[in-house]
Order: C-alpha cells, then sequence, then structure tokens
C-alpha cells in the first residue's frame, strides 16, 4: 500500500518536470541564421545572445531586451522574434537595440519605441572578432537624465559583449554613446 502511494506521487513531479522542459524548449525561439550559405553545425557558428532584463515597478513586471538590428550591414527579418542570433566565425559589425517593454501600453509609447531602435541614442554598432563555438552575451545599460527612470528620462544605452567567462569582448568603453558634435 505504501509503495502504491509514493509511486502515484511520483507520477505528478515527473509530470510536471516534463512540462518544466517542454515548456522552456517551445518559449525559446531558434537562433535567427545570420550567415550566408549552408546550414552549419553550432560548432562552426558563433552565437550571440540578446541579454533580457526584468524591470519591475510599483504594479508591473516588463522584460526588456537586447535585440538584433543588423548584421555587416544586412538587416534581420523580423528581429523583435529573435533573442540570439548565429554568424560565422571572424569580424563582424553587429548593430543592436535596447527594446524597452511597455506592456499593454497604446498610443504614441509604441511608436516611440519602433523609433528608438533606429535611434543613436538605444542601438550601437558593435565591431568584434567572433569564434568558432563561442557563445556571446550582449549586455546593456540604460543611463537616465533624471532618478526617476522611464522612458521619458531615459539618455541613452550602452552597451557591451561578454563571452561565458564574463570577459568583455566588446568594453563598455567601446559600446558606450557618444554624442556626435
Amino acid at each position: 500500500m505504501l509503495m502504491g502511494i509514493a509511486i502515484t506521487m511520483r507520477k505528478p513531479r515527473i509530470l510536471l518536470s516534463l512540462l518544466a522542459i517542454l515548456g522552456a524548449c517551445a518559449i525559446s525561439p531558434p537562433a535567427y541564421k545570420a550567415y550566408l550559405g549552408d546550414v552549419r553545425d553550432d560548432m562552426q557558428l558563433s552565437t550571440l545572445d540578446g541579454t533580457r532584463y526584468l524591470r519591475i515597478d510599483t504594479i508591473n513586471r516588463y522584460v526588456d531586451a537586447v535585440r538584433f538590428l543588423s548584421v555587416d550591414g544586412i538587416q534581420i527579418e523580423n528581429s523583435g522574434n529573435y533573442r540570439a542570433i548565429q554568424i560565422a566565425p571572424g569580424f563582424h559589425d553587429v548593430t543592436v537595440y535596447f527594446e524597452w517593454d511597455l506592456g499593454s501600453a497604446r498610443g504614441l509609447a509604441p511608436a516611440l519605441v519602433n523609433y528608438a531602435a533606429q535611434s543613436e541614442t538605444m542601438s550601437r554598432t558593435l565591431h568584434f572578432n567572433a569564434r568558432a563555438g563561442e557563445l556571446y552575451r550582449v549586455r546593456a545599460e540604460p543611463v537616465f537624465k533624471d532618478k526617476f527612470e522611464d522612458i521619458t528620462t531615459l539618455s541613452h544605452v550602452d552597451f557591451w559583449i561578454e563571452d561565458r567567462q564574463d570577459n568583455q569582448i566588446v568594453t563598455r568603453e567601446q559600446g558606450s554613446y557618444v554624442p556626435s558634435r
């Protein structure tokens, strides 16, 4: 009898574990193939992951993210749908932007964010040498003009790239916003 109860109690835990694994797979879309030619094995490519940031205000939670706009001047189609991209090894210019999550906001706010993706204050082109088989994370840090941190007080966003060991491949200084004069 006791053995029957133990087996019965394990089934829901196993089922929940499997559902969690399958759910995680379904949530993460595959990386965008931002290279020319035939499909390659992951070890022959470099993967750039756009970092996601959780922002919490008094009532809501938002997920802001680093997104990819282009690689070597070639536009990424539906860039908001991809959290990561894969590129061939070598030197590349990767243009990234900071996507500010507005939740269910309506009106002018979404248009402001779409404009910001093209703005030099919220996007940056990062030049670096990608190595085969490496995973890189593109990090971002929003800088605000005021202590009240929202999109209306956002001055600019600084970007950098780290490898798996948290080494800065593109430093914060290299990815910092420098106003044009």
